[in-house]
């Protein structure tokens, strides 16, 4: 697949539509914001509207829209073929006559003009896919007479195995290999353009190509992996931000006064490291999640400029105390670095911190312009898929909280 996508585009979303994805029938989302937080009850489809905003990000860059949605549920792993086919096929909505399809449709505000002016003509990205044979066996009635050619080694009791990574590369697979499977063929057109068409098969070969957004999705613990703090920590030194970064940390968490990493004396990578203020050095992994997931998000947000990041549970592992805070630097660096959040919680304590960091005391450094928060409050759709859908800026949610003590978490 050639690199079809146009230049990446730096603006961010002001309103998108979904249909067809995951449980949405139709989902519209208007007057987003900078930082957009979205809460409601459990099934509600918050995680879907944030898989929708990376998928549109993605445009015809479909591997780690893959990566990062289609497989992301259940970590990467699969028990066999007709699971793998099963997770795609539950990307849309409707199942009942191939091929399937979800179109997402955005109007983006280019931040990078002198004036802030409408793109009045939405970025429609419609996806499509076509099952193979394979996947027949899944469902005859709906995909078609399955076939008899079942991925199954004999040797294996109970059925077929096959452990399939992020990547979607076979990383073990008890038995041989006895040929190389067809899923299905998936499809993309944005804006109309020509549709780019990917044959995916395991194992998988699925070009990396320009998004049309850059979108960053963040796993609820990937604070815990040593190569995720590495890669911040290099960004961080090499931007020459690290020691503002770091002084910013020391001002929430006291164990902090310096933060560098070693490579071990065997020339192997080394871990991020954390000076305490009695000269101790420790590794960042032996501290609290919450610190790490500190480091993690906002590490990111000044690594990954004029981007999407969708971010799940963001109040999770983070204590009352450091919420402020943290939702202060949260807008500073959206604004600084010109990013755009999509976070889902459901904690009404964090909400209020959240509102009370930025509304309490009507601080200017934050509030410059237009409000810089959006609340979304989704409740489950009916039989229809269509969710009920309620929105506020925050000053109003911070009114309505103070005022009125209102449920807003649906």
């Amino acid at each position: 697949m050639a690199n079809k996508s146009p230049e990446q585009n730096i603006g961010r979303y002001k309103s998108m539509t979904v249909e067809g994805f995951r449980l949405f029938e139709r989902l519209e989302l208007t007057d987003l914001a900078p930082v957009n937080l979205f809460f409601g009850p459990n099934n509600a489809g918050k995680s879907s509207i944030l898989e929708a905003v990376f998928a549109h990000a993605c445009g015809y860059n479909l591997d780690p829209f893959l990566k990062q949605c289609v497989f992301r549920r259940t970590g990467g792993s699969v028990t066999g073929v007709l699971d793998l086919g099963e997770q795609i096929l539950l990307t849309f909505r409707d199942r009942f006559t191939p091929p399937y399809a979800f179109t997402i449709s955005a109007e983006v505000l280019d931040v990078s003009a002198q004036k802030r002016l409408w793109d009045t003509s939405p970025h429609t990205l419609t996806a499509t896919f076509e099952p193979g044979s394979e996947l027949a066996n899944l469902d005859p009635r709906a995909l078609g007479q399955p076939t008899n050619g079942l991925y199954i080694d004999s040797s294996i009791e109970g059925g077929p195995i096959v452990s399939i990574s992020r990547s979607i590369e076979p990383q073990s697979i008890v038995g041989p290999v006895r040929t190389r499977l067809f899923l299905g063929t998936w499809a993309i057109q944005l804006n109309g353009g020509e549709k780019a068409r990917v044959d995916l098969h395991i194992p998988a070969e699925i070009p990396l190509v320009s998004p049309f957004k850059q979108a960053v999705m963040h796993d609820i613990l990937g604070h815990r992996n040593p190569a995720t703090g590495r890669r911040v920590f290099s960004l961080l030194k090499r931007s020459r931000l690290l020691a503002e970064f770091t002084a910013q940390m020391a001002q929430v968490f006291e164990d902090v006064t310096e933060i560098d990493l070693y490579p071990y004396p065997d020339n192997t990578p080394g871990v991020v490291m954390v000076i305490t203020p009695d000269g101790q050095q420790r590794p960042l992994y032996v501290f609290g999640d919450g610190m790490r997931r500190w480091f993690y998000l906002l590490g990111n947000m000044i690594v990954y400029k004029n981007a999407i990041h969708c971010i799940e549970e963001i109040d999770a592992t983070l204590h009352p105390d450091a919420q402020q805070d943290f939702a202060r630097l949260l807008v500073k660096y959206t604004q600084k670095y010109q990013n755009q959040l999509f976070v889902t919680s459901h904690s009404i304590e964090f909400l209020d911190a959240f509102l009370a960091a930025l509304y309490a005391e009507e601080s200017s450094d934050l509030l410059e312009n237009e409000d810089p928060v959006r609340v979304f409050t989704i409740l489950p759709g009916k039989l229809d898929g269509q969710p009920e859908v309620w929105s506020r800026t925050g000053r109003e949610a911070y009114k309505d909280r103070q005022q009125y003590g209102m449920e807003l978490r649906g």
